[in-house]
């Protein structure tokens, strides 16, 4: 209802009227794209179709600065200056490498603050539904396998290019990696870095997700030279999804801890998030030749540690231990621990997996009870 009130109101529309205060136009801009976000975040989560498309908007990306400063020099000469203002406004789905290039040390000089982030997440969420709709619509899934494949790989370098503009203080990546590293707890833009973090890797996985099936991960015996070319793009995507979905589960502690939800992730799509990469995790595991995993896939850097066996079993087994621990107060997470740990543990003995460590479903409280049936009441996670 917001939204189609926004599309009705023309706040998805760039305001030109010179009779407008700048301070209105981005209060408009700003409200446009909070729309934005949470019909995003409720589409991804719901599996609905999104109504929202990339010619929808014409609204330039929030300015990067909070509201207190808008009367700085600085600030006033981009309200001012309708050329600066789209050069550095503009989505990075948008931008050519040199624009790219331009907005990327231009952000280096704004001053962090939650403004910064909501335009980091502004655009990284352009880029997220730009593939949703690209990758997985209807008209996408009527056309050849020849025409999608490039479609992702240009994506996954539009992903590359908003993770390089990302300013220091925001980033969540080692250096010259997309491997996680964990900030500090006493970081200021703590819960910032792993809430872009978590929006990374699954929209990483969301783009390459595709690529991980049976056919693709079994590899092709043809010998033409563009059909391995197909392939080898397959694998090299599916690859990546299944490095996205394992350094999506690094995010998260060893040991499960809901207070630690709560307190840094975006605990409101958390559950979304961890169902995204075990379902990645689990295909992977099921479906690929782990030989030619172990074999084929070589870090992309020192610091990245190959695709194998381990690796995904590690990463799964931690996804499920935090869905056993959250069962004891979420329905939805319950029944996601269930169906993770009932697959697991059917395709464990044909593969050789060791499940030690695994928790069952046998202490968990019975499907009728909930959080507010219990004897401690709500307030006993708080």
């Amino acid at each position: 209802m917001a939204l189609r009130s926004a599309l009705s109101l023309g706040i998805n529309l760039r305001l030109v009227d010179g009779r407008t205060h700048y301070t209105s136009k981005e209060a408009r801009s700003r409200l446009w794209w909070s729309i934005y976000l949470l019909e995003h975040q409720l589409t991804s989560v719901t599996g609905r179709v999104s109504c929202v498309s990339e010619n929808l908007s014409s609204t330039p990306l929030p300015v990067p600065f909070e509201e207190d400063d808008f009367c700085k020099p600085e600030v006033l000469c981009l309200f001012q200056d309708a050329s600066m203002r789209e050069s550095h406004l503009k989505l990075t789905l948008l931008q050519t490498e040199e624009e790219a290039r331009s907005s990327a040390e231009w952000l280096l000089t704004c001053e962090p603050t939650p403004s910064v982030f909501f335009h980091c997440l502004v655009d990284l969420t352009s880029i997220t539904q730009a593939v949703m709709n690209k990758v997985y619509s209807i008209q996408a899934l009527r056309e050849p396998s020849g025409r999608i494949h490039p479609r992702i790989r240009k994506y996954g370098k539009t992903l590359e290019t908003w993770l390089s503009k990302l300013p220091q203080a925001f980033r969540f990546t080692e250096s010259h990696s997309e491997r996680f590293h964990a900030p500090a707890a006493d970081d200021p833009f703590q819960r910032e870095r792993i809430c872009l973090a978590f929006n990374f890797y699954s929209a990483k996985i969301t783009l390459c997700r595709p690529c991980v099936t049976h056919a693709n991960l079994k590899g092709s015996t043809s010998s033409q030279p563009a059909k391995t070319t197909h392939s080898d793009l397959r694998n090299e995507m599916a690859v990546s999804c299944l490095r996205s979905a394992c350094s999506l589960t690094s995010i998260l502690p060893e040991e499960p801890d809901i207070h630690w939800l709560v307190r840094v992730s975006p605990w409101w799509t958390i559950l979304h998030y961890l169902m995204q990469a075990n379902t990645a995790l689990l295909l992977g595991l099921s479906c690929w030749s782990i030989p030619e995993l172990s074999k084929d896939t070589k870090p992309i850097s020192p610091a990245t540690p190959p695709i194998n066996t381990q690796t995904m079993l590690k990463a799964c087994k931690k996804v499920i231990r935090w869905l056993h621990t959250m069962s004891y107060t979420n329905t939805a997470a319950r029944r996601a621990f269930l169906f993770c740990d009932s697959f697991i543990r059917r395709i464990a003995p044909r593969l050789g997996l060791d499940l030690t460590g695994l928790p069952d479903g046998a202490s968990l409280p019975s499907h009728t009870d909930s959080i507010w049936m219990m004897a401690d009441g709500p307030e006993e996670i708080c």
